[in-house]
């Protein structure tokens, strides 16, 4: 069983290992949050089995520390583990130097055309991620709050910038941990969001629509759709296609939306879930 005690970072003793070590824990697509002072417990979910450690700071060095762990044929007395947690623990060490080197000042990296070359400077954020995780019981719910830093103004650019970063940390989570290929049929909300005191909050909801039909008659002005629904999510997986009708159609074939007005209305008629877990609705186009 793998163990990490007291590695040293490159960086100073005044640096704020948290947000380095969220940052690693996300872009290793395990869920971070910090539980007390210098600790930030790290969750990895894989479809059967499951990682908790928490990683422990002070100063410039850390610590990767097992908490539990499923499926994983852990034995305590023996101190040994399925290699699948040294892999990911592992991982999760060499992404953390990594996040951490790339804060030094003057920071070179090895070039293969030039011996040494400095890297391209990286945008600061404006804020720093206090928490970032999946909620429990719900995978496709996540919880966020993020510190602005002091000289970020709350505005709606920084709120769109903030969003796509959420966006992109919960489509990758989602997409490596539900083992999801058609990215492009998730749909990502913010029922919560909220920037205040120097704080954004919120939750960002997944939603999988994967349209598999879509049928308009411009004649008519009547249509159909299937789309595929997790029956975990089916009440909002309803709501979703009931309200975003035209998404689905520009989605399926943009001629079929450019058939209709810019903003055309809808009227739900028949709504049937069959018993693969497939939703057909009819719909009939104008007021």
């Amino acid at each position: 069983m793998l163990e990490v005690k007291n590695e040293a970072v490159a960086v100073s003793a005044a640096t704020d290992l948290t947000p380095i070590i969220v940052r690693a824990a996300i872009a290793r697509r395990w869920t971070a949050k910090e539980t007390a002072p210098g600790v930030v417990r790290c969750r990895f979910d894989a479809h059967s089995w499951s990682i908790d450690v928490d990683v422990r700071h002070s100063g410039a060095s850390f610590s990767i520390d097992y908490v539990d762990s499923n499926g994983l044929f852990y034995r305590q007395e023996l101190g040994d583990i399925h290699r699948s947690y040294n892999k990911q623990v592992e991982a999760l060490r060499r992404r953390i130097h990594r996040e951490a080197q790339s804060l030094r000042p003057g920071f070179v990296a090895t070039s293969v055309a030039t011996s040494m070359a400095t890297a391209p400077a990286v945008a600061a954020k404006p804020y720093t991620i206090e928490s970032f995780a999946r909620e429990a019981g719900n995978g496709f719910s996540y919880k966020f709050v993020f510190k602005l830093n002091d000289a970020s103004t709350a505005d709606m650019m920084l709120s769109r910038r903030i969003q796509d970063d959420v966006l992109e940390s919960v489509r990758k989570d989602y997409v490596a941990a539900f083992a999801t290929k058609d990215t492009s049929s998730l749909r990502i909300e913010f029922p919560e969001y909220a920037i205040r005191d120097g704080k954004v909050m919120g939750r960002a909801t997944v939603i999988a629509v994967e349209l598999l039909e879509f049928v308009y008659d411009p004649e008519t002005a009547h249509g159909r759709l299937a789309v595929k629904v997790n029956p975990q999510q089916y009440e909002i997986t309803r709501q979703w296609v009931r309200n975003n009708i035209a998404t689905l159609a520009k989605d399926k074939s943009a001629k079929i939306l450019s058939s209709l007005s810019k903003t055309p209305r809808f009227t739900i008629g028949r709504e049937v879930l069959r018993d693969d877990n497939v939703l057909e609705v009819e719909f009939q186009a104008g007021d």
